[in-house]
């Protein structure tokens, strides 16, 4: 098979699969809501990573930091299943062969992505323990979606094949950054992990929004910004918050206004108990003079 870059990494086969080649010295962007220091000793220390060559993508998901590749990797097309890759598959304890299948289109032309969280992170495990460097997929068609799902990257020991550079997200952005990156991951704890777009969820290892890591994650919707929330404000009677507020305030402990409505129900529901023992006290009034 011939190389090629259609606007992504160049395609080789080498020994039957299909691989995406990745020379030394391309720059990789990740999202991180674990870091914030370029320089600290732990951003690289997994077993595998997800990376984007797109920093607008990386972020949605953190603290964006931008690194560069210090060896050529060859990285398993999983846009591009080849027929031997899929053979050796296995079908236990995990069956891998079912994921390529659902989750990465194997067998369809052109394949399409279902991202699941616990099946992406199974595929990538799976990648990794068997030696390759990892997976690499453009941009897919995705099922149950009308947009598609971003070009994803994903480096095993990414310790021993990157180097950091720099930190791309600004001092004076990352304390927002990380509110609202908290505030999506208490949304996520209250609904439970569910299959979301990928462009509003993490990728396949990304973990608790920390792009990559093996946090449970999955959150819904966009990240609410700092100006959407007033936690400083305890007044009764100016309205009912938006319910994506309402759960932020009370994952924060906050007390959440209540609404006029319900307010005046309660005092309806009040005086219609006080009537009624009036009622008894005087039957039993008039019973006791008898």
């Amino acid at each position: 098979m011939s190389g090629f870059s259609n606007g992504f990494f160049e395609k080789r086969e080498i020994d039957g699969i299909h691989m995406y080649i990745i020379p030394a010295g391309t720059t990789l962007y990740r999202g991180d809501s674990n870091f914030t220091d370029i320089n600290d000793s732990e951003l690289l220390k997994e077993d595998y990573k997800f990376f984007t060559p797109d920093r607008n993508y990386a972020d949605k998901y953190g603290i964006v930091f931008e690194f560069e590749t210090t060896t050529d990797l060859n990285l398993v097309a999983m846009d591009d299943i080849s027929d031997q890759f899929f053979k050796d598959a296995p079908e236990s304890p995990v069956n891998i062969k079912k994921i390529m299948r659902e989750n990465y289109g194997y067998g369809e032309k052109p394949q399409t992505r279902d991202s699941v969280q616990d099946k992406d992170k199974a595929m990538s495990k799976y990648i990794c323990g068997k030696k390759y460097q990892g997976y690499a997929a453009n941009t897919m068609k995705s099922k149950g979606f009308d947009d598609d799902l971003n070009a994803e990257v994903i480096i095993c020991n990414p310790e021993k094949h990157l180097k950091p550079i720099r930190r791309v997200t600004e001092e004076s952005k990352i304390q927002s950054k990380l509110y609202d990156l908290q505030l999506r991951k208490a949304e996520h704890d209250r609904v439970g992990p569910r299959k979301t777009e990928r462009d509003r969820d993490g990728p396949p290892s990304m973990g608790a929004l920390d792009f990559g890591d093996d946090d449970e994650d999955e959150d819904e919707g966009q990240p609410l910004s700092m100006g959407a929330l007033d936690f400083g404000h305890d007044d009764e009677g100016e309205g009912e918050e938006t319910p994506s507020v309402k759960r932020a305030l009370d994952w924060r402990g906050g007390k959440t206004k209540k609404s006029k409505k319900k307010q005046s129900k309660k005092k309806q529901s009040k005086k219609k108990k006080t009537k009624t023992q009036k009622k008894r006290k005087s039957r039993k009034s008039k019973t006791n003079k008898k």
